[in-house]
């Protein structure tokens, strides 16, 4: 029998080591998984202590494929968002359970609290009646994990699944005491699942997922703002708000939102067809369409206009020529004779009795 038991617990050490997928608190809504390799894992939990946390949990050897006796209490709807995405205190102490498993026997509360250790962390899954380190679950279904943290602790669980993966879920620092998990069952086979506080580390608890009576795929619950958020390319949830990015355009996707443009190999091939831009392009004088693009230049200034000729010029004023023989008339006692003014001498102005057309005359007639 011991030989058995130490089979049994290299096996589920090598589940943790070799295995791990997509577990149960990632589809529950839980703390976001982180996936690690063999080597991380084994860095963050060393094989001595996983070995002295594998006790016996009482799983058969086999993968259980229906629920039998072991059959956890589960339920197939989805528990409200707000249990999904945190550790829930218990009511342990309130309401006492019929039994817990410990030490490879089931135990009347009270007798389990007076021998469990205060200070070494604990995990169980829920059953009929007791809490205990092994159950079968019906694909699809939802169950309850109860955790005991001794002290004020970080807390990481390590969620073991048939897949091929590891994944370590970080759950912040947690105060001491008992607190409720939700685990779904997303994946047909054997699960596993161990705790890691300051004060070391749990036992394991196995499930076994097995085929339900309906055995189609169950709906995981609906994402939250956050998921949606993080599904967006370019997207990221930050201070409760999603912040999104526009994703730069990549010269494929540049050259293909032109309608006579390819993209063939690696490049941008564009048919002979004519361009818009380059259309507009040439309609301006000033313009011209270079290398495929639109290389436009200032036109010369054109010169300021200066002052318009008047087309009417104003006349000279009138400066008619002198007429002696009108001044010569407009005297009184004066006439105009033989080209020249002859006056009588009667107190009339001799300024025009010497004129001659031909000349001055300085003597007076009489």
């Amino acid at each position: 029998m011991k030989i058995d038991h130490l089979l049994f617990q290299i096996a589920v050490a090598m589940l943790f080591l070799c295995s791990l997928s997509l577990g149960g608190l990632d589809q529950s809504g839980n703390i976001g998984a982180v996936n690690m390799t063999a080597s991380e894992f084994r860095a963050e939990v060393p094989s001595s202590n996983l070995q002295e946390s594998l006790v016996d949990t009482g799983a058969p050897e086999a993968t259980s494929t229906y629920g039998g006796t072991e059959n956890a209490v589960f339920t197939q709807e989805a528990p409200p968002a707000a249990d999904l995405k945190r550790l829930t205190p218990s009511s342990l102490f309130a309401s006492p359970p019929g039994y817990m498993y410990y030490n490879g026997d089931y135990l009347a509360w009270s007798d389990f609290f007076a021998i469990f250790p205060s200070d070494k962390p604990g995990l169980w899954i829920e059953r009929a009646v007791s809490w205990t380190f092994y159950a079968t679950l019906p694909w699809g279904s939802w169950t309850r994990e109860l955790i005991y943290v001794p002290q004020a602790s970080p807390v990481t669980m390590y969620e073991s699944y048939p897949g091929g993966y590891i994944l370590g879920y970080n759950m912040g620092v947690v105060q001491p005491g008992y607190y409720y998990i939700w685990y779904y069952a997303d994946a047909l086979g054997r699960h596993s699942s161990i705790i890691s506080t300051n004060a070391g580390y749990s036992n394991a608890v196995v499930v076994d997922v097995y085929p339900g009576a309906d055995y189609s795929k169950p709906n995981p619950p609906e994402p939250g703002p956050k998921e949606e958020c993080e599904s967006k390319p370019y997207c990221h949830w930050v201070n409760g708000q999603c912040l999104c990015t526009m994703p730069p355009i990549s010269e494929k996707e540049k050259c293909e939102q032109n309608p006579a443009c390819d993209w063939v190999n690696g490049q941008c091939y564009c048919r002979g067809l004519e361009d818009p831009e380059k259309e507009k392009c040439e309609q301006s004088e000033n313009c011209a369409w270079v290398d495929g693009r639109c290389n436009c230049f200032m036109p010369e200034p054109e010169p300021m206009p200066g002052p318009v000729p008047n087309p009417n010029p104003e006349p000279e004023p009138f400066n008619p020529a002198p007429n002696p023989v009108a001044e010569c008339q407009s005297n009184p006692g004066c006439q105009w004779t033989d080209g020249r003014c002859n006056c009588m001498g009667l107190g009339g102005s001799s300024d025009y009795s010497n004129y001659q057309e031909t000349g001055g005359d300085t003597g007076t007639d009489i």
